[in-house]
């Protein structure tokens, strides 16, 4: 079977896919965390308090040297897999945390329910209202320190920007 190559999915439809599933898992219902927030607060820690190891920002999200974006990173997922016919827009996109991304795979939303049974968390007092993955603080920290922004960076401090601007 001949591989389909697929465009990247556009900044501004993952921030309307995060903000449509309020910043939640579809699988699990953990809140995820916009993943540049993490790497612009370990800047500023680090710069702040240089002798203490931080565990902030990995670029490859691993474990032992970023546990929070392992388990908790905001990601796009397919609910139905693209490389299995699943459509390549808005209603096909759901937000995931990594460990859910990661454990699914390519598997279809249904066979990676049935196989796996996931966990889903329930808040005691219901589900946040104002969660914004913490981008609002990469905004904030991108903006009061804009030294060493990368291009990704800094597309998503335009496109976060003007949501913001928007208002809810």
């Amino acid at each position: 079977m001949a591989r389909t190559s697929r465009s990247p999915v556009p900044l501004e439809a993952q921030l309307a896919v995060y903000r449509r599933d309020g910043w939640l898992c579809y699988v699990c219902r953990r809140p995820v965390i916009f993943h540049l927030a993490l790497k612009r607060l370990g800047e500023l820690v680090a710069a702040k308090v240089p002798d203490v190891p931080l565990a902030y920002w990995q670029t490859n999200w691993r474990r032992d040297a970023a546990p929070l974006l392992d388990e908790l990173a905001a990601s796009i997922d397919h609910v139905e897999a693209f490389s299995k016919g699943g459509a390549h827009d808005l209603s096909n996109f759901a937000t995931i945390c990594a460990r859910c991304n990661a454990r699914k795979s390519a598997k279809s939303d249904a066979a990676f329910r049935a196989e796996t049974k996931p966990w889903r968390v329930r808040g005691k007092h219901g589900e946040p209202k104002h969660w914004d993955g913490m981008s609002a603080a990469f905004v904030a920290l991108a903006i009061e320190h804009p030294v060493n922004l990368s291009d990704t960076e800094k597309r998503w401090l335009k496109v976060l920007r003007g949501e913001f601007e928007k208002g809810p």
